[in-house]
């Protein structure tokens, strides 16, 4: 059995085709009186980005301090790794006083999502996906019998929320967001950047989100990374709204990418449908949470999954085949 694999390159990719724009600098923008301006750091174990205009430079210091503060907020509030952080103390201790209100807002939409999926998007899976984990890393894989014993932990409907507790009700149970995380920070550094003045902006937390135009006035747009070559797309977009995906190469068990990080709770197994799918809707919250239930729910189900929530898709399956729902603003080229 081989080890697992993780890839933290980006799914999607911002595309400045034809404007200027110099890392970690300014450039002049054809919007009159402002400057674009681009900074870059680390969050949730992977490199995030802020491009904006600004009319001077005093102003998109400010936006980069308030984005960047959000960003590490939440990467806090959701890490399963830091004593601080509410996800990592719940699981800890199986209970949660005055949690943060990003954590519900975040549960909020996994409850939603949870319905939607007919149960399958679950935010408790994270005991079985530990113990495939680390059976992976071991170089074996668990017995069906091991699996059912870990299944006995999660169930969503086990997790009570409340504005001041959150709680499990069965033991040995714990929760991941890292479907939602990304997507909810992208929200609220648009939230951050907007508040300090800016109107025209891209973020890219692993997902991306467009703000206004870019400075030919053109929509942002972005390239969606083609899931077996890093180096290629499948697909150029317009972005308006929060542009997320799931893929099965950003973490995965198996060389044939068989078995991967995103499971069926029911079973374990890694749905066989996409080998990546792309969601654009109206917020980035949505958007993360949409593409990890899609690709759950598979391709019959797709359809009505993005209906439900006024979402549109990109599919890639395992083949390579690229289809897409009827109102993904596809581009040609960038």
């Amino acid at each position: 059995m081989d080890r697992p694999h993780l890839t933290r390159r980006s799914a999607l990719r911002l595309s400045l085709s034809g404007l200027a724009c110099a890392l970690g600098g300014s450039a002049r923008a054809p919007h009159e009186g402002r400057r674009l301006y681009r900074r870059v750091g680390v969050a949730f174990g992977t490199t995030v980005a802020i491009t904006l205009e600004a009319a001077e430079k005093a102003m998109a210091e400010l936006a980069f301090a308030a984005g960047f503060a959000e960003v590490r907020r939440i990467d806090r509030i959701a890490s399963l790794t830091r004593a601080d952080g509410d996800v990592a103390r719940l699981n800890r201790q199986g209970f949660l006083d005055r949690p943060d209100p990003a954590l519900i807002a975040m549960l909020d939409v996994a409850r939603q999502m949870h319905v939607a999926s007919a149960g399958l998007f679950d935010v408790t899976v994270q005991p079985l996906w530990l113990a495939l984990d680390a059976a992976a890393r071991r170089g074996g894989w668990p017995s069906e019998g091991e699996i059912a014993d870990f299944r006995a932990r999660i169930g969503q409907d086990a997790l009570q929320v409340s504005a001041n507790r959150v709680e499990f009700s069965r033991s040995g149970m714990a929760i991941t967001l890292n479907s939602l995380a990304r997507g909810y920070a992208a929200d609220r550094v648009a939230e951050a950047v907007a508040a300090a003045g800016v109107v025209n902006a891209f973020l890219d937390i692993d997902e991306l989100e467009a703000l206004g135009a870019r400075p030919d006035g053109a929509r942002w747009r972005a390239s969606v990374q083609h899931p077996r070559q890093p180096d290629q797309s499948v697909a150029a977009a317009l972005v308006s709204g929060c542009l997320a995906t799931s893929g099965d190469y950003r973490y995965f068990w198996s060389p044939d990418y068989a078995r991967h990080h995103i499971i069926d709770p029911r079973s374990g197994a890694s749905p066989r449908d996409f080998s990546s799918v792309s969601v654009l809707a109206d917020n980035g919250l949505l958007a993360d949470a949409l593409s990890t239930a899609v690709f759950l729910v598979g391709s019959a189900a797709a359809p009505t999954l993005l209906a439900t929530f006024n979402a549109e898709a990109l599919f890639v399956d395992k083949a390579g085949a690229v289809a897409m729902t009827p109102g993904f603003p596809w581009l040609a080229s960038l």
